[in-house]
């Protein structure tokens, strides 16, 4: 499943709101928004593309990042940094900002300080055939308990050949086609 599946998921209980991609993108250094912020290059990446997103959203969901919440299914997650990381290990010089950027969480925390989201969040490492269905699971759920109202899911891929690619949706919940009380 991918992210391109989820608007024929209404019967699900879930709408798409806006969606984005960026990509493929080269391994090539990527913009630093926040020069002092040391960030894994996938992360910039997944920045860049909520950035996309969060512009084509309406208005209403904009103006809620407080109870928005995200969901990123990544296999590649920050392995650039992760295997950096192992490489200096011989040299016995590590800054402590390498190992706050090696986290699979990382794309996510990015996300979240820089459009100020604070609704839960979630990183599947796992493909997207496999992430996907639970991520949307994950969101369908913050969604009807009210802990968000609304998730921006993302998928990251890398091929080799390829570089790397996000594509993101936020999702809200679909209109219940029958109301409490309402003839079914």
């Amino acid at each position: 499943m991918t992210v391109e599946d989820i608007a024929v998921l209404a019967g699900a209980g879930l709408v798409a709101l806006a969606t984005a991609r960026v990509g493929p993108a080269t391994d090539a250094a990527p913009h630093r928004r926040i020069p002092s912020l040391y960030a894994d290059p996938a992360s910039w990446l997944v920045l860049e593309a909520v950035d996309e997103l969060w512009t084509a959203c309406p208005d209403a969901v904009r103006a809620a990042p407080e109870t928005t919440a995200m969901v990123l299914v990544s296999t590649y997650s920050t392995i650039d940094t992760m295997s950096a990381i192992a490489r200096a290990v011989p040299g016995g010089r590590l800054s402590p900002l390498r190992f706050a950027g090696a986290s699979a969480s990382g794309p996510v925390s990015l996300v979240c300080q820089v459009h100020r989201f604070r609704g839960p969040t979630l990183v599947f490492t796992t493909a997207p055939e496999q992430g996907c269905p639970a991520a949307l699971t994950m969101a369908r759920h913050w969604l009807r308990t009210g802990a968000a109202s609304q998730v921006v899911v993302a998928v990251h891929d890398h091929d080799s050949l390829r570089g790397h690619e996000v594509r993101c949706v936020v999702v809200g919940a679909a209109p219940d086609p029958h109301p409490s009380g309402g003839p079914r």
